[in-house]
């Protein structure tokens, strides 16, 4: 029982070159000194590793052997490379494998899980849940008797994510949205910025901005006769955002059109989206 109360989950914020307005990239240990696991590993730089061999030693972890990656982005996966003194295998969702395993190579040692696997650390179930949205093969953890959700890049704790092809789906990206809201909750670590104290709030959030989004789309094509993606853009932020996220707001749009597409209300001729 002793050590189910020590139980406890670090966040480390670590420098890395992600997408404005955020600069750092929050790596998770959870666990206590008897064992634990790194929940995502952050940018590959000598400073991630020193980040968490430092957190590792001041609250007493056991060196993690699982380091658990929500998805195989590069501001969150390579940075297993700075780790492979720990001999850690590498777990990722069966649909992130293939990114996954390009992003930590040479390391191979590498295992998949489905949706709903559990694992247990330090006596304390955790739920592997796939939710996909931000990347097909996206992964959130989630620690029931804690109600507490390490929820990757699905809800920030500034601004919303980016969702967009070939890897990210806005379908499943709402579904997704759905299904944390129907959790239990307390608290969500985000894969950037602060912790989040009102989840159902920040969750109902991010949900109504994308579906606002759609609205706004189809009555600017209702306006214009057919636009690309990239006056869909303009037409919405109107210089309004940084110029550096142009690129992922365009995708984001692109991933709002095919949803509208999917679901019959926009068709597309050549580069040109239309109502359908």
């Amino acid at each position: 029982k002793r050590s189910e109360e020590m139980f406890r989950i670090v966040q480390i914020p670590i420098s890395s070159p992600t997408l404005w307005p955020n600069t750092t990239t929050n790596c998770y240990l959870a666990g206590n000194e008897q064992e634990s696991i790194l929940i995502d590993a952050a940018y590959d730089q000598e400073e991630t590793k020193i980040a968490l061999e430092q957190v590792i030693q001041k609250h007493q972890f056991a060196v993690p052997k699982k380091i658990i990656l929500t998805h195989g982005h590069q501001d969150h996966a390579p940075g297993v490379k700075q780790l492979s003194h720990w001999d850690p295998v590498v777990i990722c969702h069966e649909e992130e494998w293939d990114v996954i395993e390009v992003m930590v190579n040479p390391i191979q040692n590498i295992s998949t899980v489905k949706d709903n696997e559990t694992i247990t650390v330090s006596g304390k179930e955790i739920n592997l849940l796939h939710t996909p949205g931000h990347t097909k093969g996206h992964l959130s953890l989630y620690i029931p008797s804690l109600e507490t959700l390490i929820g990757g890049d699905n809800v920030l704790s500034e601004g919303t994510t980016w969702i967009g092809p070939p890897d990210g789906d806005m379908s499943d990206y709402l579904n997704t949205l759905n299904r944390l809201q129907a959790l239990s909750l307390k608290k969500i670590g985000p894969g950037h910025g602060e912790w989040i104290y009102n989840p159902y709030e920040k969750i109902s959030f991010v949900i109504n901005r994308r579906l606002q989004r759609e609205k706004q789309i189809l009555s600017i094509l209702t306006k214009e006769n057919a636009l690309t993606v990239e006056q869909i853009t303009d037409y919405i932020y109107q210089d309004s955002i940084h110029p550096s996220v142009i690129g992922v707001a365009q995708r984001t749009m692109e991933a709002h059109l095919l949803k509208l597409i999917k679901d019959g209300k926009v068709k597309s001729v050549s580069d040109q989206y239309m109502l359908v």
